[in-house]
């Protein structure tokens, strides 16, 4: 799960990464490439040249290449690249064997099962119960291959906030106030046990999954070491509802005194609702109504208003409504109270489970809740949660969960302070110090001892893992629910072979890249609802967050190492010699600051890891050669991003630097060479050489001119005209959310780049081109598009040749002179 996020440059703000000054007491001097050289012009005018011809700015290394996107239609359409690539692993698929990819968003999930039993497409990128199957009827289940998935789940999520100045779930917004039950940790907790996941399982879903308690799978081999925590918090699939109805008013009749105090009332009334300042108290409930969520979320609401005595607002929307709130916008706007969250791997799972909590439970790190501040605070410790199970005794709290390695409060020191944040801190990069979490959002440095906490042993892990899940179950603020048992339908005559997953079924780009058809062009109907093909916006930054864009992506971009069908981080495009020990950073060994450029900030100290990375650049899909100047660029980019050097650092973001920000102090030096590195580390994996390794393995998605247009459009963008904000990994209010797929942002982007390359259009739509940087030549054989230097971009299909063709580009050339 973790993100590949980014960072950029202060200072000057056109100022040329590789020209920046050399190390001190080294040898070592980075190439000059300054923005207007030859070689930069070439790189950006291919760039723009692929814009021109494509309409976005897609631009990768991967397997297939994105020629056609057309949001109106929910069409997408991918060609084979076959430009050079070299890959380093006979354990995973190389290259796909169709030419032709051809993805059309659909919203009527039960007529598309019926045209992919009559080949009218050959598979759906979406997975459905065995029920939805069983009413088809044998003459069309005869024509169908089934796949069957478990790498889906749904859960609640809960908008926890309150206001930060107010010891009460009290919401101010403008000049209202209003009662957040959900801001109560024990009514989250609660639903625990309101909620009957077995009713959910066979009557939603018709038998087509399983209870899920934490935010691990049932299905997912790590889930045995968390079932005596799910026994000690007393949590089963089949629920308490007179246990959770107590929690709840327990707690709510705690929350009348609390609201008190700032001169608010609280009360159930006869009719059996609670009702605040004299007005029922209201839940906002964000219910997707695509899949099956739409009867839990019923299920769900009907229990709170029945039950527990909420009214409940039942907002059932479609995923780009319900995203552009919960996950774009801050809880703090209370525009939600629930929202029926669902999640999906479209990769294959790792045998290890190291940031899974951190992902879904800790504010530093990931979804909690939405994407947007002020996240989700976690103020249960680790001595509470233990003292829980443990009735009020932390030795005895260990033993009820049966660990391993930690017996006794004394064996866990000051980790009896934390909350899920540090902790999880720890699981994720096995080692924590105060330095290192110094800056780092919801982490508590002072809770943190100057000498490192590493973990060495499997038992450790274990057992902290089980502490990280109990926290989170106590905190609640996801509530997982199921995991579903899906089947991904594929016609039988036209998908003569493919190569499913156990896990993930055909949901993920293996499978894609292996499905063989006839005439080596594949159909895909992939579920849409109303309005969008994706939820998130389309940039490998802090973007791509929903399944079905990064299941596209992932047939665009290549990984540099990436998991194999035995769960273990597998060489891709790049492999390595990995040597653990004690090595001495050298004086060449480089980091990346934002004002300094690369210095060696870390020779001498002593690093655990040596890793040599070796990767292949390939070609770009414009047909730009790449470098280990785009490898270059894209670590300096993920420093720059991730660390906030002044206030207002205009390179910065919040979400970047969650992640980055979190992995980066673990590096203390790159040597580079002319194919890769050499990296000295502090994080090592104790259990595997591969997780190791794989930490270690930086690999661009985009060409390094493309990353640095996209800084300079999300931090200066006035400085080149553009009177807009946008943002990597926020759609807030009053930001767009840079995505690379929307007009409007590539439209911008390309103004950048033609400022910061000092081209023209005269230069880009100029014939002459390096032949090193011929954009390809494959071409949507139904679509011209025309772009004028202003930016705007009409995408017409035309099936004429000839004279057509000829006045059009004339006419598109004249235009485009005049402007």
């Amino acid at each position: 799960m973790k993100k590949a996020l980014g960072l950029f440059i202060m200072g000057l703000m056109l100022f040329s990464l590789f020209a920046i000054r050399p190390v001190s007491a080294a040898d070592y001097t980075p190439k000059d490439i300054p923005l207007q050289s030859d070689e930069a012009k070439a790189r950006f005018k291919a760039d723009l040249q692929w814009y021109l011809k494509y309409g976005h700015f897609v631009i990768s290394n991967g397997p297939y290449m994105l020629v056609m996107y057309s949001p109106e239609n929910l069409y997408l359409k991918l060609e084979k690249y076959n430009g050079p690539r070299t890959i380093y692993t006979d354990t995973l698929p190389k290259d796909g064997i169709a030419d032709v990819i051809e993805y059309q968003g659909v919203q009527n999930p039960e007529n598309v099962i019926l045209q992919i039993a009559k080949g009218e497409y050959d598979m759906g990128m979406f997975s459905f119960p065995a029920g939805k199957y069983q009413g088809l009827g044998s003459d069309v289940l005869a024509n169908l291959n089934l796949y069957k998935s478990a790498s889906s789940y749904n859960e609640l999520t809960f908008n926890t906030y309150h206001d930060p100045d107010k010891d009460a779930p009290l919401v101010t917004v403008g000049d209202q106030v209003f009662f957040n039950p959900f801001a109560i940790r024990q009514i989250r907790f609660a639903m625990n046990f309101l909620i009957s996941r077995d009713y959910i399982v066979q009557n939603i879903y018709q038998g087509s999954g399983a209870p899920m308690l934490g935010c691990i799978r049932p299905s997912h081999p790590a889930n045995k070491y968390f079932e005596k925590v799910y026994e000690q918090l007393g949590i089963t699939g089949a629920g308490n509802e007179e246990f959770a109805l107590k929690l709840i008013s327990d707690a709510m009749i705690q929350a009348e005194d609390q609201v008190k105090q700032y001169g608010h009332t609280l009360e159930k009334r006869d009719d059996g609702f609670w009702y605040f300042d004299g007005q029922p108290v209201e839940i906002k409930f964000i219910i997707r109504i695509e899949d099956e969520r739409h009867d839990i979320g019923l299920y769900v609401a009907d229990l709170l208003e029945k039950k527990v005595g909420f009214k409940v607002d039942r907002l059932e929307w479609d995923r780009q409504k319900a995203g552009q709130v919960v996950f774009a916008k801050p809880p703090s706007n209370y525009e939600w109270n629930i929202y029926t969250g669902g999640w999906g791997t479209s990769g294959i799972p790792s045998v290890w489970i190291d940031d899974y909590t951190a992902w879904f439970y800790a504010a530093w790190y990931g979804y909690v809740p939405g994407a947007v501040e002020p996240k989700h605070e976690n103020t249960v410790t680790v001595e509470e949660a233990l003292k829980f199970v443990g009735n009020g005794n932390v030795d005895a709290g260990l033993q009820a969960i049966g660990t391993a390695y930690y017996k006794s409060a004394d064996s866990l020191g000051p980790m009896l302070n934390w909350t899920e944040e540090e902790l999880t801190y720890l699981l994720t990069y096995f080692t924590i110090d105060k330095e290192s979490v110094q800056g780092m959002p919801h982490i508590n440095p002072d809770l943190v001892p100057e000498e490192p906490i590493k973990i060495t042993t499997e038992d450790q892990y274990w057992d902290l893992q089980k502490i990280s899940m109990l926290i989170g179950v106590l905190e609640s603020e996801r509530v997982f629910l199921i995991e579903t048992w899906e089947f991904y339908p594929a016609n039988k005559e036209r998908i003569v072979n493919i190569k499913p997953e156990a896990s993930t079924g055909i949901g993920q780009r293996w499978s894609v890249m292996t499905a063989e058809t006839p005439d080596k062009h594949l159909k895909i109907a992939q579920f849409a609802s109303t309005g969008a093909m994706f939820m998130s916006a389309f940039n490998p930054v802090g973007g791509l967050s929903d399944v079905y864009s990064v299941r596209v992506w992932n047939l665009i971009r290549d990984f540099g190492a990436t998991t194999n069908f035995d769960g273990i981080v597998s060489p891709y495009r790049c492999k390595w010699e990995l040597e653990r020990g004690e090595f001495t950073v050298p004086d060449d060994a480089v980091i990346y600051n934002q004002t300094q450029g690369w210095i060696a900030e870390n020779a001498g100290e002593k690093a655990v890891v040596k890793v040599k990375v070796t990767c292949d650049f390939g070609q770009w899909h414009n047909g730009v050669t790449g470098n280990i100047d785009d490898l270059k660029y894209y670590i300096a980019f993920l420093y720059t991003w991730a660390y906030k050097d002044t206030p207002d650092d205009p390179y910065y973001d919040d979400s970047v630097a969650s992640s980055a920000g979190g992995a980066l102090p673990n590096i203390l030096g790159f040597q580079w060479t002319d194919d890769g590195y050499i990296v000295y580390g502090t994080y090592e994996h104790p259990l595997a050489d591969d997780m190791t390794a794989g930490f270690y393995v930086f690999y661009p998605q985009l060409p390094w001119e493309l990353y640095w247009a996209m800084g300079e459009l999300v931090a200066n963008a006035k400085e080149y005209g553009i009177d807009k904000t946008y943002s990597f990994s926020s759609g807030a209010e009053g930001v767009l959310w840079l995505d690379l797929l929307t007009k409007e942002h590539v439209d911008d982007l390309a103004k950048v780049m033609l400022k910061i390359s000092g081209l023209t259009w005269d230069e880009i739509t100029s014939t002459t081109t390096p032949s090193s940087t011929t954009p390809s030549s494959t071409t949507p054989s139904e679509t011209t598009t025309t772009t004028t230097p202003s930016g705007g971009t009409s995408t017409t299909t035309y099936v004429v040749v000839g004279l057509v063709i000829i006045i059009i580009a004339a006419a598109a050339w004249y235009f485009t002179k005049k402007k």
